[in-house]
């Protein structure tokens, strides 16, 4: 009988140290579940949707986001139904900073949300909470297990900065900004954000490809010089080709468009390539290359980020330098070849997020209607706030 009852009383402790586990895995694949869908949701946030003009509803693709990615997790065998609607599980709104009390609160409804909190949960008042292994032992059947998980984006962008395993998703392409000549057209200012640009291409979310006509986004035809032009006419292009750590050199150019920005391509510039401390005087070249064309060439229709210049200087041929002062997010549309190597290639502005984003503040709260914090249209990163 003593040794029964010690068994049983033996048992029992191992049932409750099991189902302790079983609700500690169920726990943490909940929280797992909660940031991928807040992640999710958040990228939602960051997409050409902000470069439209009219009124366009962040909050409906962020949200339904989420919870497909909550869908796709599981917790202990289940899979993680995150609850629609107004008061659901997912919230989009903005974390704001009081200017009267100075604490972050989050705020829904806004008119540019930020922010999306998802709460993932197994309750018992739900009706899906987290079956014990052994019931019988423990003398209870089901335990509760929730998790919160915050995921923003920002664009008080200052630079970008890649990591060992994340490079920077740029290109070594700077564009025309302004022109101290009013009879130049071909500039960023004129054609994309005075919206003066054509408008004869469109991009297929669903399906990543590029289609033919209008999307409410204007374009920016860039034009290169052939390798063998004079110093007249490589003054006349709207994009160069620039030094990020390859010497302009064809082979590392070419790689770099692939590859995008990585920590060696960066060692010179202290890692990290910043915009608020002046701009970068960086050597150029008004020439675009067979092998670099055909590298841009299988990057139609992706987002990548280049530099803005208003200061080049030819110095022999094509070659010169020029002051880099603004990263911009770019989608490449189309390539046309013109006389000889001369190259057009058409692109539009586009949002773009990433985790090599540099912020000028850690953090996510925003000043509530001060009007003052400098923002990029273009770029955003992305990541977990909470």
């Amino acid at each position: 009988m003593i040794v029964a009852a010690a068994l049983l009383v033996v048992g029992a402790c191992l049932a409750l140290v099991f189902d302790r586990l079983w609700l500690d895995a169920a726990q943490v694949e909940l929280q797992a579940a909660a940031e991928a869908a807040a992640l999710a949701g958040a990228g939602q946030l960051a997409t050409d949707a902000r470069l439209n003009p009219k009124s366009v509803d962040l909050t409906t693709p962020a949200r339904d986001a989420a919870i497909a990615i909550g869908q796709k997790n599981f917790s202990v065998g289940t899979a993680v139904n995150l609850q629609d609607g107004e008061h659901g599980d997912v919230q989009i709104g903005t974390i704001q900073m009081s200017s009267e009390t100075g604490a972050a609160q989050f705020v829904t409804g806004t008119e540019r949300p930020t922010t999306c909190v998802v709460k993932a949960a197994r309750l018992r008042s739900r009706g899906n909470p987290v079956a014990f292994l052994i019931r019988s032992m423990s003398g209870k059947s089901s335990g509760d297990a929730q998790a919160f998980a915050e995921a923003s984006v920002d664009n008080r962008i200052i630079g970008v900065q890649p990591n060992t395993h994340s490079p920077v998703p740029a290109l070594p392409l700077a564009i025309l900004h302004t022109h101290q000549d009013p009879r130049r057209l071909d500039t960023w200012q004129r054609q994309i954000e005075m919206r003066l640009g054509p408008d004869r291409y469109g991009y297929d979310a669903t399906t990543g490809a590029v289609t033919l006509g209008p999307d409410g986004i204007p374009e920016i035809v860039l034009h290169t010089a052939s390798p063998s032009a004079d110093t007249d006419d490589a003054a006349k292009v709207n994009v160069l080709t620039i030094d990020i750590g390859t010497g302009l050199h064809e082979s590392p150019v070419s790689r770099q468009i692939q590859t995008g920005w990585t920590i060696e391509h960066l060692k010179n510039f202290g890692e990290e390539f910043r915009t608020d401390q002046g701009p970068y005087t960086l050597d150029a070249d008004a020439a675009c290359v067979d092998p670099v064309q055909d590298q841009l060439q299988t990057l139609i229709g992706q987002t990548r980020i280049c530099g803005l210049y208003a200061d080049h200087k030819t110095t022999s041929k094509t070659l010169g330098h020029a002051a880099i002062g603004h990263l911009v997010g770019i989608r490449l549309l189309a390539l046309e070849h013109a006389d000889g190597s001369q190259l057009h290639i058409t692109v539009q502005p586009a949002v773009i997020a990433t985790r090599t984003a540099l912020l000028s503040t850690h953090d996510a709260a925003w000043m509530s209607g001060n009007g003052t914090e400098r923002t990029n249209p273009y770029i955003y990163k992305l990541f977990l706030s909470h």
